[in-house]
């Protein structure tokens, strides 16, 4: 399983890529942005219980004392991440909001470094940097904006990436203790609480009745763009470096962009098409091993 743990990652950061395609799909029923996230986050979270509930339910078990970091993975992660992120496309290019949201593998970083003592080499900072700027290029930022307040914009959009970082960070705590559904399936009914607090849950019913043949499109394009991934994801957490992980998922940004030029007709430029390189010279970066290490393994 250790060595299938970078292909977990990879391929929780295809099926994250595919999420704008339900996300599209979900907003153009009627939902606005914090009802789109309160939908496909409440969606995936009623599936993942029932689930458990008929296969596993000792899986639902955990303890007391660990509330705390599946609050740090719901609230702090999941939720904190959805809704920064949603403000900073308001306020801001997608392009920009991007770039910020991918700023997550710098904290993970540096708190993997202090948390879990993982060691600060030269092939995960050069890897760091080149999955950075293959991310810039492949958005572009060409004409970007970051809205009347800059400085707002900015600040807004780094705590999506922060947000975002969390979960590598509280997941690594508890995937050494339970198992990769439980840990998904908390942070999504905490995730989905919060987000319906703030969704206008009364519209949304009412936005739900009225489009009851679009919702098993939603429900099940929910749980494969966003639970299928974080299950994958979480189960990596178990055997390889956060940090790595991390840097490992900006592989999202190659595969929305692949998504786009294949389903929506998008067109990639020649600084797009290095911005993918770059990434995926920084995942072969990640997993080459010196001499002496491949000899021992």
């Amino acid at each position: 399983m250790k060595r299938l743990a970078p292909v977990f990652v990879l391929m929780a950061s295809v099926l994250w890529g595919s999420m704008g395609i339900i996300t599209r799909y979900v907003a153009a029923i009627g939902f606005n942005t914090r009802q789109t996230a309160a939908v496909r986050i409440t969606s995936a979270a009623v599936v993942l219980i029932l689930f458990l509930l008929i296969t596993d339910r000792s899986k639902l078990k955990i303890e007391k004392k660990d509330i705390k970091w599946f609050l740090g993975t719901g609230l702090g992660s999941l939720f904190i991440n959805n809704l920064a992120y949603a403000a900073t496309v308001q306020r801001a290019s997608l392009s920009v909001a991007v770039v910020l949201l991918y700023t997550a593998p710098f904290f993970v970083m540096i708190m993997s470094v202090l948390f879990f003592k993982e060691k600060l080499t030269v092939q995960k900072i050069s890897a760091l940097l080149l999955s950075f700027a293959g991310c810039v290029l492949v958005v572009g930022l060409s004409g970007a904006n970051v809205g009347g307040n800059a400085v707002i914009t900015l600040m807004i959009g780094l705590s999506a990436g922060f947000g975002y970082s969390l979960y590598s960070i509280f997941g690594k705590v508890l995937m050494g203790k339970y198992e990769s559904l439980t840990v998904t399936v908390y942070t999504f009914i905490l995730a989905s609480l919060a987000s319906l607090v703030i969704a206008e849950p009364a519209s949304m019913v009412k936005i739900i009745t009225e489009n009851t043949s679009k919702m098993p499109v939603t429900v099940i394009g929910s749980v494969i763009t966003l639970a299928l991934p974080y299950i994958c994801y979480s189960a990596a957490l178990k055997y390889i470096e956060s940090s790595k992980a991390s840097i490992i998922a900006s592989f999202e940004v190659v595969a929305a962009s692949l998504f786009g030029v294949i389903l929506y007709d998008e067109s990639l430029d020649m600084f797009n098409l290095i911005g993918i390189v770059c990434v995926v010279a920084a995942l072969i970066i990640l997993q080459w091993k010196p001499k002496n290490e491949r000899e021992r393994s």
